[in-house]
C-alpha cells in the first residue's frame, strides 16, 4: 500500500501566475507541500493541472530533485494509472500553507478522513463541506474514489469533485481549530499580498528557539534581526548546513593547532549558524532534512566541547595532557548541558522560563575570553557550578503553578 497526494496547481491569479508558485518565505507553496509531504512518506505526487508552463515544470523538477516523484495530470483518467486499489491518496487544496502536524494527522492509517473547520470570516476561501464547516485543504481518500470520478461522464473538477465524493461516503472529520487560520499556521493564499501577510506573520511569530540562555538571550535575537533577509533567499538555506558544518570543523582544527581562543570565537559563529538552521526551520520546505542534520551538527559540537582541552593540550610540543581542572570539568558540563536538555524535553512545562537554562552557546561565549585572557581553567571549574545553578532555578520556577 503507497501513499501518493493529489495537489491542486490550475488556479490563477489575478496577474496571471499560478497560486500554486506563489513565494512565501522564500519557497512555492507547491515546494512547501511537496516537502510537507515527503515528511509523512508520499513518495508520488500527482499535481492537478489545467496547463504546465515552464515555471511550473522547472518547480517540479525542483521537487524531483529531492528524491519525490511528481506528474502532471489533468483528469481523473490520468490518476488511474498512478494508483493501485489498496494505494491511499492525499489531497491538498490549491495554494494550501499549512503545517507538518497537519499533514502527519492526516496521513495516519485508517478510513478515509476529512480536514475540517468552522464557518468564520478567517475561512471563506476554503471550500464549504456544510452549513457550519469548511474543508480545511486537507483529506485522505481511498482508490476507489477516484475509479468512480474516471467513471462519470462529463467534465469534473478534480479536488472537489474527490472532496465531495469523500464527504459523501462519511468520511471522518478531523477538526481544526479557526484560531490557527487566524494566526497564520493554516492559510489558503489568494494573493500576492495575502502570501505578504502570511510571511510577515510568520516571522513575529517563530519562537526563540527552545532552552537555553545562549540561544534565547543571546543567539536568536541577532539572529531575528535579519530573519527577512534570510528567508527570502533560496541560496542561503541551501548552504547553510554546510558552512555551519564547515566552521564546528574549523573549531577542532584550531583546537588541535593549539589555537584555542581562536577555537572558542569560532565556534560562536558556529552556534550562530546552528540558530540560523533553527530559525530557517520554520519556513523552509527542507526543514525535516535539515533538523536531523541540524542535530547531527549540534551532537558534534557537544561533544567538541567535552573534549576541547584534551584536544588543544595534545597538539602542544610535549602532548601533554590538560590540566585536572579542565580535563574533568569539561566533560562535566557537556553532561549538565545534556542533562539540562534531558530535563527541558521531558517537562510538559517546558516553555515555561526555557532561557534560564544552560548551553552550549552560553559555555562558548563565557569559554572565549577565559582563553583568550588566560583564565580558562578558573572558567572551566565555574561554568558546571553555574551550569546547575541555572537549572536548580529553572526547575523551581518553572514547575511552581501559574497565577490565576
Amino acid at each position: 500500500m503507497a501513499l501518493i497526494a493529489l495537489i491542486g496547481a490550475s488556479e490563477v491569479l489575478p496577474d496571471g501566475g499560478l497560486r500554486a508558485l506563489v513565494t512565501v518565505a522564500g519557497e512555492t507553496l507547491i515546494e512547501r507541500q511537496a516537502a510537507r509531504l515527503a515528511d509523512v512518506g508520499v513518495t508520488h505526487i500527482a499535481v492537478a493541472v489545467a496547463a504546465v508552463p515552464a515555471d511550473l515544470l522547472a518547480t517540479c523538477d525542483r521537487i524531483r530533485r529531492r528524491g519525490v516523484k511528481v506528474t502532471p495530470i489533468r483528469v481523473a483518467t490520468d490518476m488511474m494509472g498512478l494508483v493501485q486499489e489498496d494505494d491511499r491518496i492525499i489531497l491538498v487544496a490549491d495554494g494550501l500553507r499549512a503545517g507538518g502536524t497537519h499533514y502527519a494527522a492526516i496521513a495516519k492509517p485508517g478510513a478515509p478522513a476529512i480536514l475540517v473547520t468552522g464557518d468564520t470570516p478567517l475561512t471563506q476561501g476554503f471550500e464549504r463541506i456544510d452549513a457550519t464547516r469548511r474543508w480545511g485543504g486537507l483529506a485522505s481518500i481511498a482508490q476507489p474514489m477516484v475509479a468512480e470520478l474516471a467513471a462519470m461522464p462529463g467534465e469534473w473538477d478534480m479536488m472537489l469533485t474527490l472532496l465531495r465524493l469523500a464527504v459523501q461516503s462519511g468520511a471522518r472529520r478531523l477538526y481544526c481549530e479557526p484560531a490557527l487560520f487566524e494566526q497564520g499556521e493554516i492559510a489558503i493564499v489568494t494573493d500576492r499580498p495575502t502570501a505578504a501577510l502570511i510571511e510577515q506573520s510568520s516571522l513575529q511569530q517563530v519562537e526563540y528557539g527552545g532552552m537555553g540562555f545562549g540561544r534565547s538571550a543571546i543567539m536568536m535575537p541577532l539572529i531575528r534581526l535579519f530573519g527577512p533577509l534570510l528567508v527570502k533567499s533560496p541560496t542561503t538555506a541551501r548552504y547553510l548546513p554546510y558552512l555551519t558544518a564547515f566552521l564546528w570543523l574549523a573549531v577542532a582544527g584550531m583546537a588541535a593547532s593549539g589555537l584555542a581562543a581562536a577555537g572558542a570565537l569560532v565556534a560562536i559563529l558556529g552556534g550562530l549558524g546552528l540558530t540560523a538552521m533553527r530559525f530557517l526551520s520554520a519556513f523552509r520546505a527542507e526543514s525535516a532534512a535539515q533538523d536531523r542534520v541540524r542535530d547531527v551538527i549540534r551532537t558534534f559540537a557537544w561533544v567538541l566541547l567535552a573534549v576541547f582541552p584534551w584536544i588543544v593540550s595534545l597538539a602542544g610540543p610535549g602532548h601533554e595532557m590538560p590540566l585536572f581542572s579542565e580535563a574533568a570539568l569539561a566533560p562535566c558540563l557537556a553532561a549538565t548541558i545534556l542533562l539540562a536538555r534531558s530535563l527541558y524535553e521531558d517537562s510538559s512545562e517546558r516553555r515555561r522560563f526555557h532561557w534560564l537554562l544552560p548551553d552550549a552557546d552560553q559555555a562558548w561565549i563565557m569559554l572565549a575570553p577565559a582563553l583568550l585572557f588566560g583564565f580558562a581553567s578558573l572558567m572551566f571549574a565555574i561554568l558546571p557550578l553555574l551550569a546547575l545553578l541555572q537549572i536548580l532555578l529553572w526547575l523551581r520556577l518553572a514547575r511552581r503553578p501559574e497565577a490565576p
